[in-house]
C-alpha cells in the first residue's frame, strides 16, 4: 500500500548547538557553504533551552564537511528528531514540494511540465498501469495540490484525459485540486483572454508563434482573415498592434462567445468582425457573406494542423487573385517534415490553379508527438488564373 507522508512528521537531522555560538556558526557557513546551503529552509530552526537545533539537508557529504570545518570552534551534536516544515518557505520547484509527499519511487510520477492558463493548470500525466487505483489517484491529488503551493495564483489543476479530438478540438480533462472551475482569464503578449478550458480550444504554447505573428510588417488596413479564431488569441494580438480588418471565424458558439467578449476587453487598433460559423458554407454560391468576402484577403491565418489542407479551398476562394500571404499550420510526420509540409501545401494549391509564390518562414514550431511536428509555413501564394 502507498502511504503519503503527514506534513511535519519525516525524522530530520539537526545540528545542535550552544545559542551563545549560533551567529558565529551562522558566519562559518555562510563564507564557506556560499554556493551550498547546509542549511535545511525548508524546515524551522528550533529552540531548545540554552540550545538552537539547525535542520541540516540531507547530504551526507557536505554534512560531514560542515563537521570537520567546525569540530575545533564549537561542542555540537547531530541529532535526528521529527522536522518541522516551514510553511512560509517557498519552494523552488513541484519535485523539492513533494519530496516527502510519498515514496521516491513515485517521483518519476511528477510532470516535468504544464500547461498553464491563468489561474488553471493541466496536468498531463505518462501512460500509468491501473490508472484507476486509489493510491494512485491519491498521489496525482497529493501533486496537484503542490502545484498550489509553489504557484500562489493557481486555483485549479486539472488532468488531461484524452487527446485533443471533434469539430470543436476540446479535450476531456479530470478535476483534481482546488475550485473545480474552468473559466479563467489569461493574459499574454498585453492582451486579455477570457476562456473556457474544457470547452474552447487553447493552448498557451503558441505563445511565441502569436506574438510572432502579429509582430510581423502587416501593412496599414491590410484585410485579414482568421479561419479557426477560438476565442481570439491570433486576431486580438493583430489588431492590438495595427489598424487592420480581420474577419474571425470559429465553428464552437462556445468559442464565439468568448472571442466576442475578448475583442471587448482588448482596446484595438483594429476591427475584427466575428462569425459563428462552418467556414464550408462560404463557398456556397448562395451565402451572401461567401459573395462579400471572395478575393478580398490580404492575409489568411489557417491554425488548424490536424485538417488545414481540407480547408485550403476555402483560403483560395477568399484570397486576392494577385496573391496573398497565408499562414498555415500543419503536422507533419519526421523527418524532413518542413519539405514534406511545403509538399502537401504545394500539390494542393495546384489542384486549384493556385501556386506558391514564395516561401517567407518555414519553421517547425514543436514536437507533437513521437513521429510527428508542427509546422508553419509562411507563404505568399497566387493564382494562375490572374
Amino acid at each position: 500500500m502507498i502511504m503519503l507522508s503527514k506534513r511535519g512528521e519525516k525524522k530530520k537531522k539537526y545540528l545542535k548547538i550552544e545559542k551563545i555560538n549560533g551567529q558565529e556558526f551562522i558566519k562559518i557557513i555562510n563564507r564557506d557553504f556560499k554556493n551550498q546551503s547546509i542549511i535545511d529552509k525548508r524546515y524551522k530552526i528550533l529552540n531548545e533551552k540554552e540550545n538552537i537545533l539547525f535542520p541540516l539537508i540531507d547530504d551526507d557529504e557536505l554534512i560531514n564537511s560542515l563537521i570537520k570545518l567546525i569540530e575545533d570552534r564549537f561542542s555540537f551534536k547531530i541529532i535526528s528528531k521529527k522536522g518541522i516544515y516551514d510553511n512560509n518557505y517557498k519552494y523552488k520547484n513541484l519535485k523539492e514540494a513533494l519530496e516527502n509527499k510519498f515514496p521516491r519511487k513515485f517521483l518519476d510520477l511528477i510532470p516535468n511540465s504544464y500547461d498553464t492558463i491563468g489561474k488553471i493548470v493541466i496536468l498531463e500525466f505518462d501512460e500509468i498501469e491501473n490508472p484507476e487505483d486509489p493510491e494512485l489517484k491519491m498521489i496525482k491529488r497529493e501533486i496537484a495540490k503542490g502545484i498550489t503551493k509553489i504557484n500562489e495564483n493557481i486555483s485549479s489543476v486539472f488532468e488531461k484525459k484524452s487527446e485533443i479530438r471533434g469539430t470543436y478540438r476540446i479535450r476531456e480533462l479530470n478535476f483534481l485540486y482546488g475550485e473545480n472551475k474552468t473559466e479563467t482569464i489569461y493574459k499574454e503578449n498585453n492582451c486579455i483572454f477570457k476562456l473556457d478550458v474544457k470547452q474552447t480550444f487553447f493552448t498557451p504554447r503558441l505563445v511565441y508563434e502569436r506574438n510572432r505573428i502579429a509582430s510581423s510588417k502587416i501593412q496599414k488596413n491590410e484585410f485579414i482573415i482568421d479561419l479557426f479564431a477560438g476565442v481570439g488569441p491570433f486576431s486580438i494580438q493583430i489588431a492590438k498592434n495595427h489598424p487592420v480588418k480581420i474577419h474571425a471565424f470559429d465553428i464552437n458558439r462556445i468559442a464565439y462567445k468568448y472571442l466576442k467578449e475578448n475583442i471587448k476587453l482588448n482596446k484595438l487598433k483594429g476591427t475584427i468582425i466575428p462569425h459563428n460559423i462552418d467556414i464550408k458554407y462560404l463557398l456556397e454560391p448562395s451565402f451572401s457573406l461567401g459573395s462579400m468576402l471572395k478575393n478580398k484577403a490580404n492575409r489568411i491565418i489557417m491554425n488548424l494542423p490536424e485538417k488545414s489542407l481540407y480547408f485550403i479551398d476555402v483560403a483560395c476562394f477568399l484570397m486576392k487573385i494577385s496573391g496573398g500571404i497565408l499562414h498555415i499550420y500543419q503536422f507533419c510526420e519526421k523527418p524532413n517534415s518542413i519539405e514534406k509540409a511545403k509538399d502537401k501545401l504545394r500539390l494542393s494549391l495546384e489542384k486549384l490553379n493556385w501556386h506558391i509564390e514564395e516561401i517567407i518562414t518555414s519553421k517547425i514550431v514543436k514536437s507533437y508527438s513521437p513521429k510527428s511536428e508542427l509546422v508553419v509555413l509562411d507563404s505568399k501564394i497566387k493564382s494562375l488564373n490572374e
